[in-house]
């Protein structure tokens, strides 16, 4: 398929951001077909100057986020680390997300924050007729920082892996399966 894939409608996710599913056929807000792309998804994010997404974890992908325009502050905490840790990235710079590490976008700028990210596999996001995530890979956390650490960190996170694959698993069938009737 030779087509150009262009940033278009953004939907806002339920970590308080905006996401543009661009070449993620995965996204059934892409309107891709199912089996276009496995590897990898690519998506356009916007973070509103002053603001941040929530504090959310991705069991199951791991993904760079590319800034293209604008600075980001990037907080992240992995399992062999003890406390969570920033980085700040401007235009043209970028960080890898483990599956696993907590993870939160910060935007202290007064200027929009365009970011790029490349996950792999393909990211699932599933959404219902009435808009209500059905599943998403990323889980989304209402804590904020301390509170996690209070909560032990581990403790904290609510995700059990092997069902999330399930869940992830049943998802992919029934958005294959719409695809294919949309064809």
């Amino acid at each position: 398929m030779n087509r150009i894939f262009s940033i278009a409608q953004g939907i806002s996710v339920p970590d308080g951001t905006t996401v543009y599913p661009f070449l993620n056929s995965k996204d059934e807000t892409s309107g891709l077909p199912w089996s276009l792309l496995d590897g990898f998804s690519l998506s356009a994010g916007v973070v509103a100057p002053k603001s941040s997404s929530k504090i959310h974890i991705m069991p199951l992908v791991t993904q760079v986020t590319f800034v293209l325009e604008g600075t980001i502050e990037i907080w992240m905490k992995g399992s062999e680390n003890p406390e969570p840790y920033k980085q700040v990235l401007t235009s043209r710079q970028a960080i890898l997300t483990n599956p696993g590490a907590f993870f939160q976008l910060v935007n202290s700028s007064m200027a929009v924050c365009w970011l790029l990210y490349i996950v792999s596999p393909a990211y699932v996001f599933e959404l219902s007729d009435e808009n209500e995530v059905i599943y998403d890979d990323s889980i989304i956390l209402n804590e904020n920082w301390k509170e996690l650490e209070a909560k032990n960190w581990l403790s904290a996170n609510p995700c059990d892996v092997e069902k999330m694959r399930e869940d992830r698993a049943v998802a992919s069938a029934r958005l294959a399966a719409q695809s294919r009737a949309r064809s």
